[in-house]
């Protein structure tokens, strides 16, 4: 990984945090816990005009999704292919898919573009008692990565707008290793479609793995389990 060290963060003041409200997410068989601030409503409620700048930096982060579930518990199904590998996590959140394969000895980098996620999945590997990823803040449009550098590359619902699909392609060309998997949790979104025929035509093979169900926040939602390669 490149030497910026502007974009990794350090060991955050855990004691300056302040969580509003726990969710506890049961992912095949253990339950995590996870603390945030509020709850994303809560959060947008705060928000003011500079929060709604080009980049919409809305509170997603606060979040957890069932698409983030659902790779959960494919990482956990394929541990021993993951065990000492590097892997990275694209939009960490509150750090669970990267908490997951870091408790089954993946060698993992977690990032996201909101400096209160990177400080809570920090917080939340410790609260869970795993070996702490690499948790940076690092924007996916400028990634500070090495070329080439992962063996295994997740995200859970990062496809929900059009303008991340060129950025993202552009960073699994330059983060992934050669023979390297993909894995994409998407939960049946009609924006989403497009993109697998712009994978297929920049010369990835997207396929879909399983479609399973999740039963998060009282319902049960679809979530589609893509895995991506470069033949």
């Amino acid at each position: 990984m490149k030497e910026q060290t502007t974009n990794i963060v350090p060991r955050p003041d855990l004691a300056a945090l302040d969580p509003g409200s726990r969710v506890e997410v049961e992912v095949e068989g253990r339950v995590w816990l996870l603390d945030r601030a509020a709850d994303m409503e809560a959060l947008w409620d705060a928000m003011d005009d500079a929060d709604l700048d080009d980049d919409e930096r809305l509170p997603y982060w606060a979040e957890v999704w069932p698409a983030s579930v659902l790779l959960g518990r494919h990482i956990l199904r394929n541990q021993d292919m993951l065990k000492g590998k590097p892997c990275l996590d694209l939009g960490c959140g509150l750090g669970l898919t990267g908490m997951i394969a870091s408790s089954i000895g993946a060698q993992v980098v977690a990032f996201d573009y909101e400096l209160p996620a990177v400080r809570f999945a920090h917080h939340n590997a410790q609260l869970n008692d795993v070996p702490q990823p690499l948790w940076m803040l690092m924007d996916w449009r400028q990634p500070a990565l090495q070329r080439g550098a992962f063996d295994f590359i997740w995200g859970g619902d990062v496809l929900y707008e059009k303008r991340f699909f060129e950025p993202l392609i552009q960073l699994f060309r330059h983060a992934l290793a050669p023979g390297g998997k993909i894995w994409i949790g998407e939960p049946v979104r009609t924006v989403s479609r497009p993109v697998w025929d712009e994978l297929r035509d920049e010369g990835f093979a997207p396929e879909k793995l399983t479609v399973e169900k999740v039963a998060l926040s009282g319902l049960n939602m679809t979530v589609n389990l893509w895995e991506i390669t470069i033949p």
